[in-house]
């Protein structure tokens, strides 16, 4: 009986198996679009495993003993011989006689392995950490199965993601290449029939910008994936021996284009919503008005302000997520000084049926001075954006409680929080009070994705960000 399977053995009706983004890369290998190579373990794989005795063993008695306990206990417990082997006899099949190094990734977790032992231990541990996480919110592990990705990585030194469509200027007819430095990004817009330079700016610090030479093929390959797969995406690359090789890849929402090269959304009130041209997202500080928001603009991300694990407002959104079904409402968790307090409150929500995931996006509230510092520790626990919080920075950073202008400080912590969401490839939003010119030139410079502006100031604060990204074009940043 074989259970694996190679990305080109699957097809479009196969995503309930398999995962969303194993039938895109299989699509792609199936059109000669070059993907690094990779096997499949679908959901029938991971109910084997939890079908064991032994695991089963463990589940029923997992309620009479710690979490903790379980975990080892389930980490300790072998996979099923037979699909032991086969992983072992699929790694192989992409290795050849000597090792490689894959990426094992479920759609909430990935993990590196180098080896045939190495790889059976890490599916392992994304299984057992799915496991509890259902658990965690008593949900059933038979029926909450867990696809996964194994796939090759092409360790090089150039490396980055190609959005099929430009997201930051909305235009289906561009393209945008980005290319990792070790601190900053590289971001290069091509016309996607052409292959012509639109334009080319570096964000934080890199060492020596890259030569466009090479890049144009990934304009030609920009439009092949949108009409192989339909829309826009997001697609990770790297070149191997000379050639463009893709890895992963994601769909992606492009809003209608815009003045602005950083994206508007609105910090909603209970007004006039109507209102929604040129806005790419809103932030809400009630439940029901988020709520109201995700189902009445399903084309925007709603993003719920949490200022405390509320109740009521946690009720609402679960209602807008599981009974409304609406995937475009997300989570903005409230501010969290340390560490530990992020992986608690992450833990609380879990446990009130509130959980990061695929569709369902965290974004990690930075409103503490300890929070820029320690930012790339915060991003690791596990969330999806960034939202900088002008407002607590700014009384943080002069240790007073009222409300004051924001001063160099706020200039010295957009550059580190824009650097390190650059590295790990999160999102970062300027939650803002005010428009100011300066401030948004600072948001362009260092990367930012977009600003979060009172409703109300909506006019004022499209007419200043035009203003920012004219001084910005003109100074060549």
């Amino acid at each position: 009986m074989r259970t694996l399977i190679f990305l080109d053995e699957i097809g479009f009706s196969d995503s309930i198996a398999f995962g969303e983004e194993a039938v895109l890369l299989g699509n792609l290998t199936k059109a000669a679009v070059p993907v690094s190579p990779a096997f499949l373990l679908p959901t029938q794989a991971y109910g084997e495993y939890v079908s064991a005795a032994a695991v089963k063993d463990v589940l029923d008695r997992g309620g009479l003993r710690g979490e903790e306990e379980v975990r080892q206990t389930l980490l300790a417990s072998a996979i099923p011989r037979r699909l032991g082997e086969e992983i072992k006899s699929f790694y192989r099949s992409l290795s050849g006689p000597r090792n490689v190094h894959v990426s094992v990734r479920s759609p909430s977790r990935e993990v590196r392995a180098d080896g045939p032992e190495s790889l059976v231990s890490s599916i392992r541990q994304i299984w057992v950490d799915h496991i509890l996480s259902v658990l965690g919110r008593d949900g059933n592990v038979f029926k909450e199965s867990l696809p996964i990705i194994v796939q090759q990585i092409t360790d090089s030194s150039l490396f980055g993601t190609l959005y099929t469509s430009d997201p930051h200027l909305g235009s289906l007819d561009l393209c945008l290449v980005e290319v990792v430095h070790k601190d900053g990004v590289e971001k290069i817009v091509f016309e996607k029939g052409t292959g012509k330079l639109v334009r080319r700016n570096v964000f934080g610090s890199a060492e020596e910008a890259t030569g466009v030479g090479g890049f144009e093929a990934l304009a030609s390959w920009a439009r092949k994936i949108e009409q192989i797969l339909g829309g826009a995406y997001r697609v990770g690359w790297n070149i191997y021996q000379g050639e463009v090789a893709f890895e992963k890849v994601g769909r992606m929402y492009i809003p209608q284009a815009r003045a602005s090269t950083l994206e508007l959304w609105l910090d909603a009130e209970s007004g006039d919503l109507n209102k929604s041209k040129g806005v790419s997202g809103f932030v809400a500080r009630d439940g029901a008005l988020a709520t109201r928001l995700a189902r009445d603009f399903p084309g925007h991300r709603v993003l719920l302000l949490l200022d405390s694990a509320h109740t009521e407002q946690l009720e609402h959104f679960r209602q807008g997520r599981h009974k409304l079904n609406l995937k475009n409402l997300h989570v903005v968790l409230p501010p969290i000084r340390t560490v530990d307090g992020l992986r608690e409150i992450k833990r609380y929500l879990s446990g009130e049926r509130v959980q990061r995931g695929p569709n369902l996006e965290f974004f990690f509230r930075a409103h503490y001075p300890s929070n820029i510092v320690l930012l790339e520790r915060f991003v690791e626990i596990g969330v999806d954006g960034v939202l900088f919080d002008e407002g607590g920075l700014s009384r943080g950073f002069l240790g007073v409680d009222e409300d004051v202008e924001p001063d160099e400080s706020i200039t010295w912590a957009i550059g580190e929080a824009g650097k390190k969401c650059q590295r790990a490839e999160v999102d970062m939003l300027y939650l803002s009070e005010q428009a100011r010119p300066w401030v948004l030139l600072e948001l362009a410079k260092g990367g930012a994705k977009g600003v979060v502006v009172p409703q109300k100031l909506k006019s004022q604060f499209v007419e200043t960000l035009q203003e920012a990204d004219r001084e910005r074009l003109t100074s060549g940043d």
